[in-house]
């Protein structure tokens, strides 16, 4: 069984559940385009990942999801 690793070094990833959106913003305040993932009923998805500015990010799905995204 494969496990999902959210993390590529050390420390823990931010998370930022979200519940019934089809469209998310996120305001991290990182200073840079962190690494996005999406994680829905405990599988790893994809969403359309949109770099606003340095600061935030917005996150699109094609319907309307619950879950959380991590970000670092």
């Amino acid at each position: 069984m494969a496990i999902l690793k959210y993390s590529d070094g050390p420390g823990i990833p931010n998370q930022y559940p979200f519940n019934t959106a089809q469209n998310v913003s996120i305001n991290h305040g990182l200073g840079y385009n962190p690494q996005v993932w999406i994680v829905i009923g405990g599988v790893q998805v994809y969403g359309q990942i949109t770099y606003n500015n340095t600061a935030s990010f917005t996150v699109t799905f094609s319907t309307v999801e619950s879950g959380v995204i991590y970000y670092r």
